[in-house]
C-alpha cells in the first residue's frame, strides 16, 4: 500500500527537506493536503464499500445454497464453495484495511494486526487462485473421465490448498513491521501516523514480488489456460459419442470455467503489474494527485471485483445454482400468508423449478 512518502514523492520530485523553507502555515497547508482524501479517494471508498456488501452477500449465498442442499454436495460444488468462501475473506480481511488506510494514509491498527491482517490477506488470494486452479482440473477431470473425485478426496484438496496457502503468504508478514510516519522540519520532527512496512531489502522485495507473480498469477493461469484448451479438444473429440444433453452439459461447465478464468486474468493482471512497479520504484514524478489515486486504486476495484463477480456468474452460467438462489430470495421474501408461502416453496424445491 502507498505511504504519504510515497505521495510526497510523486508529487512533488524531492525529499521532506522542502518542508526546512516553508512558514508555519504553508507547512500545516502542506499537511493537510496531503493527509486529507481527495474527492476521487472517496468516490473509490464509496464504490469499495457497494464491492464488499455485493460480494459478502454473494458469496454468503453460494456458501449457504450448498451447505443446505445435500444433493449439492458434489466435488465441483465442494471447490466452488471454498472459492466463495476464499472471495469473502479477501473482501472482508483486504477491503476494509485498505480503504482506512488509503483515505486516512495511516495504519491505524496495532503491530500485531499488521502482521496478521497481511497473513490474513495473502492467504485468501493465494486459496482463491489455487481452488480456481483445482477447479480446471476437477472439470477437465470429469470431462475426460466419466469417474469424480470423491468428496473426501475433495476435502484433502482443499485441506492442502489452505495449508499451501497459508505457507506461501508466511515470508511476508514475518518481515512486517509499525513505524512511525515522521515529517521533519528543520530541527523539529512531526508524526503524523504510521505505516505498516516490510524490513527487507530492495533487492528482496524485488525477487519476493516477480516469485509472487509467477506463483500466484502465471503458473496457475497456464494450467488453467492449458487445460481449457484441452477440455473443449475433449469435447469435440467426443461429440459423436455423448448425448446431446450431455454435451450441452458439459459445454455449460467449461464456458462458466473458461468465463471465470477470463476473469481471474483481467482483474488480476493489474495489481500484479502494480506491485512489481512499486518493487523497482517506477514513479511517475509528473502525475497529479487524482492520477495517482487512480493508479492506486483501478488494480484494488479490479481484484475485489473478481471476488464480487464469482457468485454472478454461477447465477448466470449454472440453471441449477440460478434455481436454488432464487429459492434463497423467495424464503427471505415476507407475505401475509407466511406458512402458504412457505409450503410452496419447499414443495417446488423437490419438483423441479419455480417462479416467485
Amino acid at each position: 500500500m502507498s505511504d504519504v512518502s510515497e505521495i510526497i514523492y510523486e508529487e512533488d520530485g524531492d525529499t521532506y527537506t522542502d518542508f526546512a523553507n516553508l512558514t508555519d502555515e504553508e507547512y500545516f497547508e502542506q499537511i493537510v493536503r496531503l493527509l486529507m482524501p481527495s474527492k476521487l479517494e472517496y468516490f473509490f471508498g464509496f464504490i469499495f464499500i457497494i464491492q464488499m456488501i455485493v460480494g459478502v452477500v454473494g458469496n454468503c449465498m453460494v456458501v449457504y445454497v450448498v451447505a443446505k442442499n445435500k444433493n449439492m454436495w458434489t466435488s465441483m460444488n465442494l471447490f466452488l464453495t471454498n472459492l466463495a468462501l476464499s472471495d469473502m475473506l479477501v473482501l472482508i480481511f483486504c477491503l476494509p484495511p485498505t480503504v482506512i488506510n488509503d483515505l486516512t494514509k495511516t495504519f491505524w491498527f496495532s503491530s500485531a494486526l499488521c502482521k496478521s491482517i497481511s497473513l490474513f490477506q495473502n492467504t485468501s488470494v493465494y486459496v482463491s487462485v489455487l481452488t480456481l486452479m483445482f477447479i480446471a482440473i476437477e472439470r477437465w477431470k470429469a470431462i475426460s473421465s466419466p469417474l469424480s473425485l470423491p468428496l473426501w478426496k475433495t476435502s484433502r484438496v482443499i485441506f492442502i490448498i489452505w495449508t499451501l496457502a497459508f505457507i506461501l503468504s508466511s515470508p511476508e508478514p514475518y518481515t512486517l513491521r509499525l513505524e512511525p510516519f515522521d515529517l521533519s522540519r528543520q530541527k523539529e520532527n512531526f508524526t503524523w501516523g504510521t505505516k505498516c512496512t516490510e524490513s527487507w531489502s530492495p533487492e528482496f522485495q524485488k525477487i519476493y514480488q516477480l516469485s509472487q507473480t509467477v506463483i500466484c498469477f502465471l503458473i496457475p493461469l497456464i494450467i488453467i489456460t492449458a487445460l481449457c484448451l484441452h477440455m473443449v479438444i475433449i469435447l469435440r473429440r467426443k461429440g459423436l459419442q455423448l448425448g446431446e444433453r450431455q454435451i450441452a452439459s458439459r459445454k455449460r461447465a467449461t464456458n462458466m470455467l473458461m468465463l471465470v478464468v477470463l476473469v481471474f486474468f483481467v482483474c488480476y493482471l493489474p495489481v500484479h503489474l502494480h506491485n512489481i512497479a512499486t518493487a523497482f520504484n517506477i514513479n511517475y514524478m509528473d502525475d497529479d494527485e487524482d492520477r495517482i489515486a487512480i493508479r492506486k486504486f483501478i488494480p484494488r476495484f479490479l481484484v475485489y471485483s473478481s471476488c464480487s463477480l464469482n457468485p454472478i456468474l454461477y447465477n448466470f452460467m449454472s440453471e441449477r445454482f440460478r434455481r436454488e438462489m432464487t429459492h434463497v430470495c423467495c424464503l427471505a421474501v415476507t407475505t401475509k400468508d407466511g406458512k402458504k408461502t412457505m409450503n410452496r416453496i419447499r414443495y417446488s424445491s423437490l419438483t423441479g423449478p419455480t417462479y416467485c
